[in-house]
């Protein structure tokens, strides 16, 4: 195998960049795979996983479920404060599209309130950044839903249908938890769910022809994004699809029970449990022989 390995790396000034690459990735590849096996051979086993809470994942995974445990509060009732983090915005209301993770604990969109100030010691030192966020997805609600109203379309949106978690957290822990939070329900407002994202977009079609994002044209109502020169990002027909595949192949968390429970699994370990009972050798700690 080392004599492979060396004759592969022989070959590197001869090789184009698009080889080159993928000779490099299959060369870490197939060190994980050697290290797997390389485990196999050793009569002790070791955790596939272990706990370092100082891991980016980790700590995501930690400020996720910190966020999770606030108390859910509606968002037009959210007062000014000070402090950045994390949020999650839910809905509870009777529109059709919605109607699976209507009253879960499926957020419909989370996101993060970066402090003003990289260095910020405190809330009051981090400005009014979470306020700010929710404040700004509040009149994005009750913009869309008034005009909906004003022309009687069907299934309006209301701000009274929309409740939020949010966590003033230490500066920086917010980007971790953001990203966590997004992989574990995969929001449909999320840009990075790809599915009905645009309510944080903002008006910044001057000069330029972007397309209506899908939730500008599920829900009208924004005045720079109805203006004539901006095509649909996608039909309305195909939205309303995605949206219904989308909740069909991820299925809401129906309580607050089931969510724990996908924290709680995020930090099991191998239970490394052996067939039969296991007879302890003469040694001791650290392989040493015992004591007479």
């Amino acid at each position: 195998m080392r004599d492979a390995a060396n004759e592969l790396g022989s070959l590197g000034p001869s090789l184009t960049t698009v080889m080159s690459t993928r000779v490099r990735r299959e060369f870490f590849a197939l060190l994980e795979d050697m290290e797997k096996f390389a485990a196999t051979l050793d009569p002790i086993l070791e955790p596939k996983v272990w706990f370092d809470p100082a891991d980016q994942r980790t700590a995501g995974n930690l400020v996720a479920a910190a966020l999770i445990s606030q108390q859910r509060v509606p968002l037009d009732l959210v007062q000014r404060s000070y402090g950045a983090g994390v949020y999650a915005i839910y809905y509870v209301g009777t529109h059709p599209l919605y109607a699976p993770i209507s009253g879960s604990e499926t957020p419909i969109y989370v996101g993060k309130a970066d402090p003003q100030t990289t260095m910020a010691k405190r809330p009051r030192d981090q400005g009014e950044k979470l306020y700010g966020r929710l404040s700004d997805h509040r009149k994005m609600i009750r913009t869309v839903s008034a005009y909906a109203l004003d022309h009687n379309l069907p299934n309006p949106l209301r701000i009274e249908d929309f409740e939020c978690r949010r966590l003033v957290t230490a500066s920086n822990a917010q980007m971790f938890a953001e990203a966590h939070l997004i992989t574990m329900f995969k929001p449909v407002w999320n840009a990075e769910t790809k599915i009905c994202w645009g309510i944080s977009k903002h008006g910044d079609t001057d000069g330029r022809n972007n397309a209506r994002s899908p939730w500008d044209v599920i829900h009208p109502g924004r005045k720079w994004a109805m203006l004539d020169k901006l095509e649909d990002s996608r039909p309305a027909e195909k939205i309303l699809r995605d949206v219904a595949t989308h909740f069909q192949e991820n299925p809401p968390f129906d309580n607050r029970d089931t969510l724990i429970k996908a924290f709680m699994d995020s930090f099991s370990q191998d239970p490394m449990i052996a067939a039969n009972a296991v007879e302890d050798d003469e040694k001791g700690e650290e392989g040493t022989p015992s004591s007479p």
